[in-house]
Protein backbone atom coordinates (compact mmCIF):
# COMPACT_ATOMS: atom_id res chain seq x y z
CA UNK A 1 0.00 0.00 0.00
CA UNK A 2 1.53 3.72 -0.70
CA UNK A 3 1.45 6.55 1.00
CA UNK A 4 -1.31 8.16 -1.36
CA UNK A 5 -3.44 5.10 -0.39
CA UNK A 6 -2.99 5.75 3.67
CA UNK A 7 -3.82 9.19 2.82
CA UNK A 8 -7.00 7.84 0.93
CA UNK A 9 -8.12 5.78 3.94
CA UNK A 10 -7.37 8.22 6.76
CA UNK A 11 -9.57 10.88 4.47
CA UNK A 12 -12.22 8.00 4.44
CA UNK A 13 -12.14 7.39 7.69
CA UNK A 14 -12.34 11.75 8.89
CA UNK A 15 -15.04 12.04 6.41
CA UNK A 16 -16.96 8.88 8.43
CA UNK A 17 -16.30 10.58 11.71
CA UNK A 18 -17.49 13.91 10.48
CA UNK A 19 -20.98 12.45 9.23
CA UNK A 20 -20.99 10.39 12.19
CA UNK A 21 -20.91 13.76 13.95
CA UNK A 22 -23.45 15.33 11.89
CA UNK A 23 -25.76 12.95 12.99
CA UNK A 24 -25.18 13.11 16.01
CA UNK A 25 -25.60 16.93 15.83
CA UNK A 26 -29.26 16.49 13.61
CA UNK A 27 -30.12 14.57 16.58
CA UNK A 28 -29.80 17.44 19.00
CA UNK A 29 -33.26 19.60 19.82
CA UNK A 30 -34.81 21.80 22.08
CA UNK A 31 -37.80 21.91 23.86
CA UNK A 32 -39.67 23.81 26.88
CA UNK A 33 -40.46 22.10 29.79
CA UNK A 34 -42.90 24.22 32.51
CA UNK A 35 -41.96 26.81 29.37
CA UNK A 36 -38.36 26.82 30.16
CA UNK A 37 -35.99 25.92 27.22
CA UNK A 38 -33.61 22.71 27.39
CA UNK A 39 -31.29 21.00 24.45
CA UNK A 40 -31.37 17.77 24.58
CA UNK A 41 -28.69 15.47 22.29
CA UNK A 42 -31.00 12.82 21.92
CA UNK A 43 -34.58 13.45 20.91
CA UNK A 44 -35.85 10.24 22.82
CA UNK A 45 -36.11 10.54 26.63
CA UNK A 46 -37.85 8.78 29.56
CA UNK A 47 -40.63 10.63 31.63
CA UNK A 48 -37.64 10.03 34.62
CA UNK A 49 -35.12 11.95 32.58
CA UNK A 50 -37.09 15.15 31.35
CA UNK A 51 -38.25 15.37 34.78
CA UNK A 52 -34.82 15.04 36.68
CA UNK A 53 -33.93 17.58 33.19
CA UNK A 54 -36.08 19.99 34.73
CA UNK A 55 -35.70 19.55 38.83
CA UNK A 56 -39.51 17.95 38.55
CA UNK A 57 -40.32 15.94 41.41
CA UNK A 58 -40.86 12.50 39.89
CA UNK A 59 -44.19 12.11 41.75
CA UNK A 60 -45.63 15.03 39.43
CA UNK A 61 -47.21 13.85 36.21
CA UNK A 62 -45.36 14.73 32.87
CA UNK A 63 -47.59 15.75 29.88
CA UNK A 64 -46.34 16.54 26.22
CA UNK A 65 -48.45 18.90 24.60
CA UNK A 66 -50.43 18.04 21.29
CA UNK A 67 -53.16 19.14 19.63
CA UNK A 68 -56.62 18.46 20.73
CA UNK A 69 -55.34 15.93 23.82
CA UNK A 70 -52.28 16.11 25.87
CA UNK A 71 -50.28 12.69 26.58
CA UNK A 72 -49.04 11.74 29.86
CA UNK A 73 -45.96 10.67 29.80
CA UNK A 74 -44.79 7.91 32.69
CA UNK A 75 -41.45 7.96 34.61
CA UNK A 76 -40.43 4.53 32.69
CA UNK A 77 -42.25 5.61 29.60
CA UNK A 78 -40.14 5.97 26.30
CA UNK A 79 -40.99 9.26 24.03
CA UNK A 80 -39.58 10.75 21.18
CA UNK A 81 -39.23 14.06 20.70
CA UNK A 82 -39.65 16.42 17.89
CA UNK A 83 -37.81 20.35 18.18
CA UNK A 84 -39.84 22.82 19.59
CA UNK A 85 -42.29 20.52 21.51
CA UNK A 86 -43.98 21.53 25.04
CA UNK A 87 -44.18 19.86 27.88
CA UNK A 88 -45.84 20.47 31.34
CA UNK A 89 -45.72 19.26 34.92
CA UNK A 90 -48.47 19.07 37.30
CA UNK A 91 -48.20 18.16 40.98
CA UNK A 92 -49.88 15.20 42.67
CA UNK A 93 -53.81 16.56 43.57
CA UNK A 94 -54.66 17.84 46.97
CA UNK A 95 -57.86 16.76 48.39
CA UNK A 96 -59.98 18.15 50.69
CA UNK A 97 -68.49 34.81 32.08
CA UNK A 98 -70.92 34.64 29.23
CA UNK A 99 -69.04 36.35 26.86
CA UNK A 100 -66.58 33.45 27.18
CA UNK A 101 -65.64 32.25 23.44
CA UNK A 102 -65.46 27.97 23.14
CA UNK A 103 -61.91 29.26 21.24
CA UNK A 104 -60.16 30.47 23.72
CA UNK A 105 -62.12 29.01 26.71
CA UNK A 106 -60.86 25.72 25.87
CA UNK A 107 -57.44 26.48 24.49
CA UNK A 108 -57.36 24.09 21.77
CA UNK A 109 -58.76 20.96 23.48
CA UNK A 110 -61.38 18.34 21.69
CA UNK A 111 -64.45 17.31 22.54
CA UNK A 112 -65.67 19.87 25.01
CA UNK A 113 -68.99 21.87 25.15
CA UNK A 114 -69.99 24.71 26.83
CA UNK A 115 -73.45 25.55 28.40
CA UNK A 116 -74.16 28.54 29.84
CA UNK A 117 -75.97 28.73 32.89
CA UNK A 118 -78.75 31.20 33.98
CA UNK A 119 -76.55 32.19 37.11
CA UNK A 120 -73.51 33.24 34.77
CA UNK A 121 -71.42 29.96 35.34
CA UNK A 122 -70.10 27.69 32.54
CA UNK A 123 -70.35 23.92 32.29
CA UNK A 124 -67.32 22.60 29.71
CA UNK A 125 -68.79 19.16 29.26
CA UNK A 126 -66.36 16.28 27.69
CA UNK A 127 -69.05 13.29 26.58
CA UNK A 128 -66.64 10.70 26.27
CA UNK A 129 -63.42 11.12 28.60
CA UNK A 130 -61.34 8.23 28.48
CA UNK A 131 -59.79 7.15 32.07
CA UNK A 132 -56.71 5.46 33.42
CA UNK A 133 -57.48 1.74 33.20
CA UNK A 134 -57.72 1.79 37.28
CA UNK A 135 -61.52 2.65 36.70
CA UNK A 136 -64.55 1.29 35.95
CA UNK A 137 -66.24 2.75 33.45
CA UNK A 138 -62.86 3.41 31.33
CA UNK A 139 -65.48 6.25 29.49
CA UNK A 140 -67.96 9.05 31.32
CA UNK A 141 -68.90 12.37 30.46
CA UNK A 142 -66.80 14.87 32.43
CA UNK A 143 -68.07 18.02 33.34
CA UNK A 144 -66.26 21.38 34.71
CA UNK A 145 -67.59 24.48 36.58
CA UNK A 146 -66.35 27.23 35.22
CA UNK A 147 -66.95 30.58 37.51
CA UNK A 148 -68.70 33.79 36.11
CA UNK A 149 -65.30 34.96 36.20
CA UNK A 150 -63.41 32.74 34.68
CA UNK A 151 -60.27 32.85 33.53
CA UNK A 152 -59.68 35.26 36.38
CA UNK A 153 -61.01 32.61 39.01
CA UNK A 154 -60.45 29.09 38.84
CA UNK A 155 -62.54 25.84 38.66
CA UNK A 156 -63.06 24.27 41.45
CA UNK A 157 -63.05 20.28 41.40
CA UNK A 158 -64.59 18.31 38.52
CA UNK A 159 -67.24 16.09 38.34
CA UNK A 160 -68.12 12.36 36.31
CA UNK A 161 -71.33 10.38 35.18
CA UNK A 162 -72.11 7.55 35.82
CA UNK A 163 -70.42 6.74 39.16
CA UNK A 164 -66.96 5.43 39.03
CA UNK A 165 -65.37 2.69 40.75
CA UNK A 166 -61.65 1.49 41.22
CA UNK A 167 -60.46 -1.64 40.92
CA UNK A 168 -61.22 -2.77 44.69
CA UNK A 169 -65.23 -2.62 44.19
CA UNK A 170 -65.24 1.06 45.84
CA UNK A 171 -65.43 4.86 44.71
CA UNK A 172 -62.37 6.95 44.04
CA UNK A 173 -61.06 8.36 47.28
CA UNK A 174 -62.85 11.99 48.05
CA UNK A 175 -65.89 11.64 46.24
CA UNK A 176 -69.83 12.00 46.81
CA UNK A 177 -72.98 11.73 44.43
CA UNK A 178 -74.65 15.04 43.82
CA UNK A 179 -77.49 16.03 40.92
CA UNK A 180 -76.36 18.24 37.79
CA UNK A 181 -78.84 18.98 35.09
CA UNK A 182 -81.09 16.90 36.28
CA UNK A 183 -79.04 13.63 36.66
CA UNK A 184 -76.48 12.21 39.01
CA UNK A 185 -73.12 12.92 38.87
CA UNK A 186 -69.87 11.90 41.02
CA UNK A 187 -68.32 14.99 42.59
CA UNK A 188 -64.44 14.85 43.23
CA UNK A 189 -63.82 16.97 45.90
CA UNK A 190 -60.71 17.76 45.05
CA UNK A 191 -58.70 21.60 45.30
CA UNK A 192 -55.69 23.08 43.62
CA UNK A 193 -53.01 24.22 45.61
CA UNK A 194 -52.72 27.48 46.46
CA UNK A 195 -51.03 29.88 44.13
CA UNK A 196 -51.37 26.95 41.34
CA UNK A 197 -53.83 29.21 39.54
CA UNK A 198 -52.18 32.00 37.62
CA UNK A 199 -54.78 34.70 36.42
CA UNK A 200 -54.10 36.08 33.00
CA UNK A 201 -51.39 33.56 32.46
CA UNK A 202 -53.63 30.00 33.21
CA UNK A 203 -55.89 28.33 30.85
CA UNK A 204 -58.85 25.35 30.72
CA UNK A 205 -56.21 23.52 29.45
CA UNK A 206 -53.66 23.89 32.51
CA UNK A 207 -56.81 22.45 34.61
CA UNK A 208 -57.32 19.92 32.44
CA UNK A 209 -53.70 18.66 33.21
CA UNK A 210 -54.54 18.82 36.74
CA UNK A 211 -57.73 17.27 36.50
CA UNK A 212 -55.87 14.37 34.89
CA UNK A 213 -52.99 14.37 37.52
CA UNK A 214 -55.94 13.43 40.11
CA UNK A 215 -57.08 10.48 37.79
CA UNK A 216 -53.81 9.48 37.04
CA UNK A 217 -53.31 8.61 41.22
CA UNK A 218 -55.46 5.73 40.16
CA UNK A 219 -57.26 5.67 43.59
Amino acid sequence: MTALDNKDNQNNNDNKDKDKGDDHKDREIHVFINRKRFELKDPVQTGKALKELAGIPLTDVLFLRQPGKDAVIGNDEKVKLKDGDHLYSQPAADYGNASLQVSSVLDGLEGFTLQRQPDGWTFAIHDAYELPDAYLPRVVRLLVKLPPTFPDAAPDMFFVTPILRVMNGGPPRGTSATNILGQAWQQFSWHLKPGAWMPGVSTFRDFMRCVRSRLEKRD
